[in-house]
């Protein structure tokens, strides 16, 4: 399947070398390659905190607007199944300019998918009431349930047996509209998986994003809707399964006498079982790890929802208020039901399921010694050096080292290994470096500097050098007289070049140029009276000579004709003469 076809793909030209996505995923499916981070499917739950944190973008949802617009387009039947938080993210729309709106864009109505949620609800009582003591779990959103195959397989039966509310909704909305197709839209992004499942009654999942982007195209304007009253939701005005976007809104509706007197079932109480609610999938991981743990002659049944607050706080959501004001939205504008003769149909819907044709994802186990080889690589040879920073986007080293054996990370991800790599060059290009250099922080102490630098200045500083080698914190404007050069280039940020300083009978030449603006600069610095810098500085002057002049000798060529060549010849004979002078002198030591 190419990586587009997923609900969550990379865009690899963005990925800009950060882990952020790798912190924020709860189950580590990111592989890093080249530098960029790619979703793995067969460990992505999809719950799209990836996609909410990428500062560049990088982490696309899979576009379906064309593919609506175009059925839309094609006079396809469409009806929307309309997530319960559209209360929260259309708070400030009439509900009937909100149908309104979707009709203009070519949808043939608009159904609340909490009709759905209500016929779950009375279905997930009527199965945990029928099950022994022990803990169980709702089934109602799909981050979740790739959560426990993929990762707790154990706890697959644990799953209450029904298919999420808008599945149910989409099952409903068929029977009794046969020649329609259904179009989810609302605020999930892996709701988009569940078109792969084998009992799939859906034909289209938008996000509220994207619906506004049909909007936008189609030329729709939700402010300037002239409702009818045909425009209301069809069959008819879903009831308390509105609830449902918010955490708890499930057992809301598992424990509420009208949906009771609606299937002829009592609601739950307490006495029968322990309704338990838990959102965010850190949470929901906490509760599968400690499942052993509950009493095990009591009944659980416990809500796990992905999204930390319910749906209402979806990745797909465009208003991000706080989930609290959110529930206020969706409790405020939750009504009583219609109640006519398809509402009574709703609860005759079959919609059992399991969800076994997710594949379950099997873990590699690694021994200790395999993981102190492997990190050996980013040479962590020691217990000292597990830092567990936490900077490489996992929470400590072994579970770095486990990516790493994996294959979904790379070293440079590791960042004292990186830190250490880039000392271990710096020192080297210092070493190699013919003249002095220095490295200034913004307040003047030396970052580190060669041994050059310490043989230029001599004396005191050569000792000094010896005893700390790369001087680092030692103070600049003790071990300088001329340090207001670094203070200018630190506040200025403009480089200073080839400045020549006579101090005393030391004559030097001094480059400042900055490398991180008003944070570190660096010094360049030599010896004049140094044997090989006077050889530099003969050749080096002498041809800035013949440059100069050239460029005067070019512009008035027409006067000075035969004198320009004899000019340059001239000049040109002193650096040969001189690179001669020094040749025969290296032959004749080499005779010697």
């Amino acid at each position: 399947m190419n990586s587009k076809e997923y609900p969550i793909y990379t865009e690899k030209n963005n990925c800009q070398d950060c882990y952020k996505c790798v912190k924020v995923c709860e189950v580590k499916a990111i592989k890093f390659e080249d530098n960029s981070a790619s979703i793995v499917p067969e460990r992505c739950i999809w719950c799209g905190k990836c996609v909410e944190v990428c500062p560049s973008n990088a982490k696309k949802v899979r576009n379906d607007v064309e593919l609506v617009v175009r059925a839309l387009k094609g006079k396809e039947k469409i009806v929307v199944s309309l997530a319960p938080s559209y209360l929260s993210e259309f708070c400030d729309v009439e509900q009937n300019a909100l149908v309104a709106a979707f009709k203009e864009a070519g949808f043939v109505g608009v159904s609340e998918t909490a009709l759905g949620a209500e016929l779950v609800a009375q279905k997930a009582k009527d199965w945990v009431e029928q099950q022994p003591n022990g803990v169980y779990f709702s089934s109602c959103c799909p981050t979740t349930i790739q959560l426990v195959r993929k990762y707790y397989p154990q706890y697959s039966d644990n799953l209450s047996p029904i298919a999420s509310p808008v599945e149910a909704h989409a099952t409903f909305l068929k029977n009794i509209y046969p020649d329609y197709k259904v179009c989810f839209v609302g605020p999930c992004i892996a709701k988009k998986t569940e078109l792969q499942l084998k009992d799939n009654k859906l034909d289209y999942v938008l996000t509220f994003r994207e619906i506004n982007e049909v909007f936008e195209f189609l030329g729709v304007d939700l402010e300037f809707q002239k409702p009818s009253d045909e425009d209301r939701f069809i069959p008819m005005k879903a009831g308390i399964g509105n609830l449902y976007p918010t955490d708890g809104g499930m057992l809301s509706c598992m424990m509420n006498e009208e949906l009771g007197n609606i299937s002829n079932h009592c609601k739950l109480t307490s006495k029968d079982c322990e309704l338990l609610t838990v959102s965010g999938v850190k949470n929901v991981m906490s509760v599968l790890n400690d499942v052993d743990k509950f009493d095990k002659n009591k009944k659980y049944f416990v809500e796990i929802l992905g999204c930390a607050g319910g749906c209402v706080m979806g990745p797909a959501t465009i208003k991000k208020t706080s989930s609290l004001v959110k529930r206020t939205q969706v409790f405020d504008k939750t009504t009583t039901c219609e109640q006519n003769d398809k509402y009574q149909q709703l609860f005759q819907t079959d919609i059992s399921t399991d969800f076994y044709d997710i594949d379950s994802f099997e873990k590699k186990d690694y021994t200790q010694k395999d993981i102190i080889q492997i990190l050996k690589r980013v040479n962590k040879v020691s217990d000292s050096d597990y830092l567990n920073c936490g900077g490489c986007g996992y929470d400590n080293c072994k579970s770095f080292a486990i990516a790493l054996l994996d294959g979904l990370a790379e070293n440079d991800m590791c960042v004292s290994y990186m830190r250490r790599v880039a000392r271990d060059k710096t020192n080297i290009l210092l070493k190699k470096m013919p003249q002095g250099v220095v490295i200034v922080d913004a307040n003047l102490k030396i970052v580190q500097a060669n041994e050059k630098f310490a043989s230029t200045l001599g004396g005191d500083m050569e000792e000094l050098y010896e005893l700390k080698p790369g001087l680092s914190g030692v103070d600049i404007t003790k071990a300088l007289s001329f340090h207001n050069y670094f203070s200018n280039v630190l506040d200025t940020c403009k480089d200073l070049v080839e400045l020549d300083i006579r101090e005393d009978e030391n004559y030097y030449r001094l480059s400042v140029f900055s490398v991180q603006d008003h944070q570190q600069v660096c010094g360049i610095i030599e010896n004049m009276h140094a044997p090989e810098v006077k050889k530099d500085v003969v050749l080096t002057r002498t041809q800035e000579v013949i440059k100069q002049n050239m460029k005067v000798v070019q512009q008035i060529a027409f006067l000075l004709g035969e004198n320009a060549s004899y000019t340059e010849s001239m000049l040109n004979s002193i650096i040969e003469s001189h690179s001669q002078g020094q040749e025969n002198k290296s032959s004749s030591e080499d005779t010697l």
